[in-house]
């Protein structure tokens, strides 16, 4: 081999092991970037269109219950809500619950300018109504005794337990962190416990309110989190 067919090879091989780099930095980059102060907005669905329940038995109470997951949204102004997500404008995912009533309201806020990625461990936290024949009882009574029972451990029936959903909740909330910090911010479309739950979970790891980003967990509540 002659020294113009080395210097040849050579030139080969640096060009080649150059192109590997710039490949696997291409692939990397988008990992390793990550944006100071990442927020994320945890968006509660607006209110059902569904009729005040009254007083009725537990099996009224699981009726309305029911209704209640099947039922669609009441009108708003999808306006009143953006306003309070910084940059709403440039978002291309949004996380929601895969029942009705937070993609119905997702779809009102986002429309199709962004893709929802739904996940079951949004799926609002669950719980059986109590049995107990004949007794009429105010139905969100009913199912406020039941909700307690079930975190209690007490009411299980044959649904996820309180502990195991909020083992799920904790799992998302790390990929959810990490969307948060390679984007800037994350967006979630969910219902009043589940976002409860991961406020609780995302200030447990450091997170705080942003500046006005404490909006409880009414229908359409907007809370802001961001990692100081």
């Amino acid at each position: 081999m002659n020294d113009l067919t080395r210097k040849i090879t050579k030139t080969r091989r640096f060009y080649l092991a150059f192109q590997h780099i710039v490949l696997l930095i291409l692939i990397i980059l988008p990992e390793m970037t990550t944006f100071a102060n990442p927020k994320i907005y945890l968006i509660r669905h607006a209110a059902v269109d569904l009729g005040k329940p009254g007083w009725g038995t537990s099996k009224n109470s699981a009726e309305y219950k029911e209704a209640y997951n099947f039922a669609g949204i009441e009108t708003f102004n999808p306006q009143e809500i953006l306003q309070k997500i910084k940059n709403y404008e440039n978002l291309d995912t949004v996380f929601c619950s895969p029942q009705p009533r937070a993609q119905e309201t997702a779809l009102i806020l986002f429309g199709e300018n962004v893709v929802l990625k739904t996940d079951s461990v949004l799926t609002e936290l669950d719980y059986p109504v109590v049995k107990v024949p004949v007794i009429q009882f105010p139905v969100k009574g009913w199912l406020f005794i039941s909700r307690v029972t079930w975190m209690a451990g007490i009411n299980r029936g044959e649904i996820t337990g309180y502990k195991e959903r909020l083992d799920e909740l904790n799992t998302f909330s790390d990929e959810l962190v990490k969307f948060a910090y390679r984007n800037g911010q994350a967006v979630v479309v969910a219902h009043g416990m589940v976002n409860r739950e991961l406020v609780k979970i995302l200030k447990n790891h450091g997170w705080e309110y942003c500046e006005n980003g404490k909006d409880g967990y009414g229908n359409l509540s907007v809370n802001c989190l961001e990692d100081l």
